[in-house]
């Protein structure tokens, strides 16, 4: 590893040869020449000492240089302290991204447009950005460093105040030692929750305790039971964040900073220069394809070269060279669980895309983005809803996977899953009308459960009655059939033997005409007895006088003796061997 103070060593060691052999006459003369002799005679020297790849790593960052160890430190470093200080602010000094984020370090801010590097891009393999070894982080950078931060550590914050916070950050410096914040952004971009963050952070009385704020906001609390965790009350601190918007006074001042030791803290690995060129490469710019072309000849990081050009190509919409690409990729080895989702997701044939999606799974069980994709290619809603589950399990701050997810389940009859799911969409949501939507849908579940407990039950009925139906409609026709079986065929022997007359079961309908006597009274069973024109008195039952039609008198029997009146009595004749009585009573009448 050659640094600047090996430098005159180098070029000491070399000059001395050059002098043993001749090249110039004097001293003074010698050391000006010398350096011009090897720069001319030996320019392996120069690229050498300019071009240097070092992979620095540090938490949740890792930095990539070709200008030396210095230059990674120096570029990881800002990132560095800039999270420890929103981390510092949130209450959670441990802000984490997996995997780390990918840092290309650039000798100035030339080097760097000339590559096409800007913000944050999703490389071949991992969310990658880059900088410069000195100067500060773009506004738009940091911006979008908050985002990620933000995103990947809490599970939801109030949109505006989300917003707020990533302005807020967006104005910090950061170097290698000291961190700033408190710097005014545009006034357009001044919010009333941006002032008070301000307020809490800035100021000495609040300083200390912006970090509780934030983190219960973070935590789901609301505003005002987050300013009680303040032990301030929610009216008069409102009141004090209004006046100090109004007065518009927001001064910077030096945020928490982590000390740093460049020989101790940093893990740094020298790389080759195929390494460097490859991690270049992998921002996916428009140098890209011809550097891994040109791995791809020597040999070198094959796999990962295929992949670099399968994604060059998914992105241009070209799928044939993509598919070529991945599969190249795939014979090599690949361990690319973002390029095989990617690719996963562009194959039309569902089997193999679910090949595909079990593979990137099989290396990266928790990466989201490939549960969502497997979940679409499956069919079976069941089993989408189980992929999709884990999804927004380890995404929750994706709205609109929410959004689709409460939707399968409303689907599959899952109503309170759906409800739990409308409701983490609401924390999801980016804005307020879309929260509003999430939370008016939740409150709509109780309703869609009853409406399908309905129709269900609507159904069931449905189908009762329909196979009662079908029962009455089967014995009528089996009925039918007997009936034209006995009229189409006469009667065996046998069978005329066991016809039992109608009379006989229920017997023959008589009229007796008489002069009623007596009425016994036994229960609600009443005997009649009947002296006949004959003079013989007839016994006739009244099993049930409900039962019995009446005509005159005044519609009732009474018990005992009676006077002598005439009646007419219909009934039916008595199917018992002793004959104690004529029959049973079915209608009377007086006369």
């Amino acid at each position: 590893m050659y640094q600047g103070r090996h430098k005159p060593v180098i070029f000491r060691t070399i000059l001395d040869s050059n002098v043993n052999s001749g090249f110039v006459r004097t001293a003074k003369r010698t050391r000006c020449l010398a350096v011009i002799t090897v720069l001319s005679v030996y320019p392996q020297f120069t690229l050498h000492a300019e071009t240097q790849w070092v992979k620095a790593r540090l938490g949740s960052f890792e930095t990539i240089s070709d200008s030396g160890r210095k230059s990674a430190i120096q570029g990881l470093s800002q990132f560095e302290q800039f999270r420890f200080a929103l981390g510092s602010a949130m209450g959670v000094p441990d802000l984490r991204l997996d995997p780390p984020l990918r840092i290309l370090v650039f000798r100035n801010a030339q080097d760097m447009a000339s590559q096409g590097c800007a913000g944050f891009q999703t490389g071949r393999d991992r969310v990658m950005t880059c900088t410069t070894s000195e100067g500060q982080l773009p506004p738009v950078l940091v911006r979008e460093l908050t985002r990620q931060l933000l995103e990947t550590n809490f599970a939801s914050l109030p949109g505006p105040m989300e917003r707020a916070i990533e302005t807020f950050f967006s104005t910090v410096q950061s170097n290698a030692v000291h961190v700033t914040w408190g710097t005014p952004p545009p006034a357009s971009e001044r919010t009333r929750e941006w002032a008070l963050l301000h307020r809490l952070i800035t100021q000495p009385d609040y300083a200390g305790r912006a970090h509780i704020y934030l983190h219960n906001l973070a935590s789901g609390m609301d505003s005002s039971g987050a300013i009680r965790s303040l032990s301030e009350d929610p009216a008069n601190f409102n009141a004090e964040i209004d006046r100090y918007y109004a007065a518009g006074v927001f001064n910077s001042t030096q945020a928490p900073n982590r000390p740093l030791n460049p020989e101790r803290d940093f893990n740094t690995t020298i790389l080759t220069s195929d390494e460097g060129q490859l991690m270049r490469a992998d921002m996916l710019t428009k140098g890209s394809a011809e550097i891994y072309q040109t791995l791809l000849k020597s040999g070198k990081h094959v796999a990962e070269a295929h992949e670099g050009l399968a994604v060059l190509a998914m992105r241009a919409g070209d799928a044939q060279q993509a598919r070529i690409q991945m599969e190249a990729a795939r014979e090599a080895g690949t361990h690319n669980v973002v390029a095989l989702t990617s690719y996963g997701s562009l194959e039309k044939d569902p089997e193999q895309a679910i090949t595909i999606l079990k593979e990137a799974l099989t290396l990266d069980p928790k990466y989201a983005p490939a549960h969502w994709a497997l979940g679409e290619k499956i069919s079976e809603a069941p089993r989408r809803m189980m992929e999709w589950k884990q999804a927004v399990a380890l995404a929750p701050r994706n709205y609109d996977w929410w959004v689709q997810y409460a939707k399968l389940c409303i689907g599959q009859k899952q109503f309170a899953e759906a409800g739990r799911a409308w409701l983490s969409a609401a924390q999801s949501a980016p804005d307020v009308p879309r929260r509003e939507q999430a939370l008016t849908a939740r409150g709509q579940i109780d309703q869609l459960r009853l409406d399908d407990e309905y129709e269900l039950r609507r159904k069931e009925a449905a189908a009762k009655a329909a196979e009662i139906n079908r029962l009455k409609a089967q014995a009528r026709k089996e009925i039918a059939d007997m009936e034209a079986r006995v009229n189409t065929r006469p009667l065996s022997k046998d069978e005329a033997d066991k016809i039992v007359d109608w009379d006989v079961v229920n017997g023959a309908p008589g009229t007796i005409a008489g002069t009623l006597v007596r009425v016994d009274c036994a229960g609600k069973q009443l005997t009649l007895n009947v002296k006949d024109t004959a003079g013989k008195i007839q016994r006739l039952l009244v099993s049930d006088p409900s039962h019995v039609e009446i005509k005159g008198g005044d519609g009732t029997f009474h018990c005992g003796v009676q006077k002598a009146i005439g009646v007419t009595i219909r009934y039916n004749t008595a199917t018992d061997k002793k004959k104690t009585l004529l029959g049973e009573v079915t209608g009377i009448e007086y006369r």
